[in-house]
């Protein structure tokens, strides 16, 4: 029921602004037990899952999800937003007794998906990239991540992004 969690998040909100965004929100709200298990690998923007690349294409291509390109100087970047088709989908789910239990699993990680999606996208990414090498070891983890990013230790995003993902590794 991975595609289900994946298009009630995306539902909750207006639009997610990119798939780096969905990538890196998705990655800490499992941190934080949100029931959406995507296995992850480090990847030069941080975490990111091919299997949660996979569900928005499958959510994309059954047209539950739009995703509208948008160029950027540096290539397109992707807004996800449920589809009408989508909206009537999730109603349906949510009519029976699996759908409610469903929704009563993710419906906790609603907020903190909506915060995570007005979060600094740089800040989110160092965010992710953190809680990845994160072992017990914050001061460890913050400067693997400065290594990895190219950012000082004492950046202000970094050191902001660490507030971020220890608010969402600590909860779980």
């Amino acid at each position: 029921m991975k595609d289900y969690w994946l298009a009630k998040l995306i539902s909750s909100i207006d639009q997610v602004d990119s798939r780096k965004r969905l990538q890196k929100s998705v990655y800490l709200l499992q941190l934080a037990g949100c029931p959406l298990r995507c296995d992850y690998i480090l990847h030069y923007y941080g975490p990111y899952s091919f299997e949660l690349a996979g569900l928005i294409d499958q959510l994309d291509g059954a047209n539950i999800i739009e995703e509208a390109p948008e160029p950027t100087g540096v290539g397109t970047r992707y807004r996800a937003s449920i589809t009408d088709r989508g909206r009537k989908a999730l109603g349906n789910i949510q009519q029976t007794k699996l759908g409610r239990g469903l929704l009563s699993k993710i419906k906790p990680f609603v907020p903190r998906f909506e915060e995570l999606n007005q979060e600094n996208i740089w800040v989110l990414e160092l965010a992710a990239t953190i809680a990845y090498f994160h072992e017990g070891n914050w001061p460890k983890a913050k400067k693997q991540t400065a290594t990895f990013k190219k950012v000082r230790v004492d950046d202000e995003k970094l050191l902001k992004a660490v507030k971020l993902a220890k608010k969402f590794k600590n909860c779980a």
